[in-house]
């Protein structure tokens, strides 16, 4: 199942003209994937106002996505701020529902949802730790300038590493390390284009999230132990970087493979031992 959570509900015309709008409180839309295709049918959710509706999916606009509420009818979920009147254009291309929005992280109260942790919650270590969560950073990225191999996720299917891992797809940013074999491997450098390939149907905009503990330490995502947040970049390229700590962080003591031509033998055969049992997994 894949979830995305939305802060706006509209209603629209067909030709995507605004009609109202109501602000939700924790509003999802539920598929049964990470990607909605024409007609496919969603669960939208509000509690607030009791909204349980299974719609079909009718197209998208950025990361906005639009249903069909029946007769002339839209829904639009969005994360902006629209007038009444406002035509917001409709691309009827696959939506790309889950990307790091509904990763699962591992904690002491269970699996939860990445965007859903704030500072002082407390999350697993590789190493069966618990430590809190010192900040989540936040970081739109936009795909119309920029360098594809440098900012759209890698995709790591459920089962590729070996021994179930990780649990369900796992989407990361290309720079983004997992540990393997005692190694921070960036997801960049484990691209086979089979079971691990670079995602490129990506909305114009989207959001990744990082989690940043006390030190620079292996938390637990859909099962794989994945790094989290060190400075090595500045803070600012965040959209939260003001809520940041200011105090330093030191990289762990591992060795680092930023590219496919550092990757140990060891590696590339274990991934390559998945290829078949996960394709016929899928």
């Amino acid at each position: 199942m894949a979830t995305k959570t939305f802060a706006y509900l509209y209603a629209t015309d067909s030709s995507g003209m605004i009609l109202d709008s109501t602000v939700l409180d924790e509003a999802t839309v539920t598929a049964a994937d990470e990607t909605l295709t024409l007609d496919e049918n969603a669960t939208i959710t509000v509690p607030s106002i009791g909204i349980d509706e299974s719609l079909p999916y009718a197209g998208r606009f950025g990361n906005d996505v639009f249903f069909d509420a029946g007769g002339a009818e839209l829904w639009l979920l969005s994360d902006n701020n629209y007038l009444p009147g406002e035509t917001i254009p409709l691309n009827p291309a696959p939506y790309v529902l889950c990307f790091l929005e509904g990763t699962m992280i591992a904690t002491p109260v269970g699996e939860v949802a990445i965007e859903t942790l704030k500072p002082g919650d407390l999350v697993f270590t590789a190493d069966g730790a618990s430590k809190p969560v010192h900040w989540l950073a936040r970081q739109t990225v936009s795909t119309i300038f920029a360098d594809p191999l440098g900012v759209m996720p890698v995709r790591i299917a459920a089962g590729a590493l070996g021994e179930g891992l990780p649990t369900r797809d796992l989407y990361v940013s290309p720079d983004h390390a997992l540990e393997i074999d005692g190694v921070l491997v960036h997801a960049g450098a484990l691209v086979n284009g089979t079971t691990i390939t670079r995602h490129t149907d990506m909305p114009t905009s989207f959001v990744y999230y990082h989690v940043e503990l006390e030190d620079h330490s292996l938390i637990r995502a859909e099962g794989v132990a994945a790094e989290t947040f060190v400075d090595n970049v500045t803070r600012r390229r965040f959209d939260n970087w003001q809520e940041a700590p200011e105090a330093p962080i030191a990289e762990m003591d591992r060795p680092r493979i930023k590219s496919a031509r550092q990757l140990p033998a060891s590696i590339r055969g274990r991934i390559a031992a998945q290829v078949s049992a996960v394709e016929t997994a899928a």
